[in-house]
């Protein structure tokens, strides 16, 4: 009579650690003023306000929005991730804001 045996540990000495990819941004939760078209929201570094040319975009994206908002200060874009009709990919919208 044969055993088989199958060893289905993994070694990890020479495996590379497995890391998360970095988002591209920094998680947000913007407060929009639709009158003034200001935005403005905290991050780890303090307190940040801005202006927006399209306040209500801004506010009817975050409302459909599927996960936090990300601020991108290198381009000073805040990125909203929405879902998409017909598909399982998700589409991000930029809006540029401006310093006071």
């Amino acid at each position: 009579m044969a055993t088989i045996s199958a060893d289905r540990s993994r070694s990890s000495h020479n495996a590379a650690p497995r890391t998360a990819p970095p988002s591209a941004g920094i998680p947000v939760l913007p407060a929009v003023d639709v009158n003034l078209g200001a935005v403005t929201f905290f991050t780890p570094r303090g307190h940040h306000s801005y202006f927006c040319a399209a306040p209500a975009l801004l506010v009817d994206a975050l409302a459909a929005a599927v996960r936090a908002a990300r601020w991108v200060p290198e381009i000073g874009t805040l990125v909203v991730t929405m879902a998409q009709t017909g598909s399982r990919e998700s589409r991000s919208l930029g809006f540029k804001l401006e310093k006071y």
